[in-house]
């Protein structure tokens, strides 16, 4: 279990600075592309190739790390209406339908990455490596939906505790 919480706790670490970085390199080139405007020393060749990477893996990332923490579907309103069975019925039905949801991203994530066969004008990248954002962000989504089933089901704790998700 040890392992386990080691591995969460890199997950979410490497998510969220992940997710810093790339957000301070957007900025950070779109300042670029905005002084380059004024002051036209120099171009950014592939700037394009750049974001489109950047942002497709930002998504992604802080979609795991909303996803691994339960707050990505979360809806107050619903929780303080149900009674406590009806919001782990809830919590049940709505983590099984994002289970699904992944493993559905899983499979045609990788049938789109694998197919894509794209390279990127400037750069010469092939396009796997901006795909593979989805198959491999939702395979860990999926495994986190099935961790909050089993802490819900079979360790009978409240779905909408606040703490880290392995702890």
């Amino acid at each position: 279990m040890n392992a386990l919480r080691t591995l969460d706790r890199f997950i979410a670490g490497f998510c969220k600075i992940g997710c810093v970085t790339m957000l301070a390199a957007l900025f950070l080139l779109l300042a670029a592309s905005v002084i380059l405007r004024l002051l036209p020393l120099f171009t950014i060749s592939g700037y394009d190739e750049i974001v489109e990477l950047l942002f497709i893996w930002i998504v992604m990332l802080a979609t795991v790390s909303l996803w691994r923490e339960g707050m990505l579907y979360r809806v107050e309103v619903l929780d303080t209406m149900l009674p406590p069975r009806g919001r782990l019925v809830m919590a049940v039905l709505i983590n099984l339908l994002m289970f699904g949801f992944a493993a559905m991203m899983v499979w045609y994530g990788w049938a789109f990455a694998a197919a894509a066969g794209e390279t990127t004008p400037f750069l010469r990248l092939d396009k796997i490596y901006w795909y593979t954002a989805i198959p491999l962000c939702s395979a860990l989504m999926a495994v986190y939906s099935l961790v909050w089933l089993w802490r819900i089901l079979w360790l009978g704790e409240d779905p909408h505790r606040e703490s880290n998700l392995l702890s």
